[in-house]
């Protein structure tokens, strides 16, 4: 087998394409580390720090997801109010309201009545009227509609927000 020679001109340049590729290799690693995102692919290893705000931004989003939690456990199940002769509740909007026993009036708001779902009649129990028993009623707007108690008590189950008054 042949030996290779190379000549002083031979070794430069292969010296100079070796160190090339090696600098070449050093600037795309330097590069990689500089852009890669922590925790990628490129990226593997993070920090302490990293890993803490990381911890810290899913506390923040499971501390707000419990809050929906219970405002929806608090306005999606009925609650059961015992209310006294001349008492007024006032219901926000989107509020159920059914009264299981005594006797009250319905208070209207501005764009109208307690909306009487049971009924299947579409007409709203206005100011004034006597509201009937175990009838759902929904309240539409968040302005002023209730209810005003006129027997010596009546038990009302209420779902959403309200106020007593």
């Amino acid at each position: 087998m042949k030996e290779l020679i190379f000549d002083k001109n031979s070794r430069k340049v292969i010296l100079i394409a070796i160190l090339s590729v090696v600098v070449i290799h050093i600037a795309q690693v330097v590069h990689a580390s500089v852009t890669a995102e922590p925790g990628s692919e490129e990226e593997p290893l993070v920090s302490q720090s990293y890993v803490d705000s990381k911890f810290e931004e899913m506390a923040k989003k499971l501390e707000e997801a419990e809050k929906r939690l219970e405002e929806i456990e608090k306005y999606g199940k009925f609650e059961a109010l015992e209310l006294n002769k001349d008492q007024v509740l006032i219901a926000g909007a989107s509020a159920e309201l059914i009264l299981r026993g005594g006797k009250a009036l319905a208070i209207g708001g501005e764009g109208g009545g307690l909306s009487d779902i049971t009924s299947g009649t579409g007409a709203d129990i206005n100011t004034d009227d006597e509201v009937p028993l175990n009838h759902l009623l929904l309240v539409s707007r968040d302005d002023g509609r209730g209810l005003r108690v006129t027997s010596e008590k009546a038990w009302v189950l209420v779902k959403g927000p309200y106020t007593i008054e």
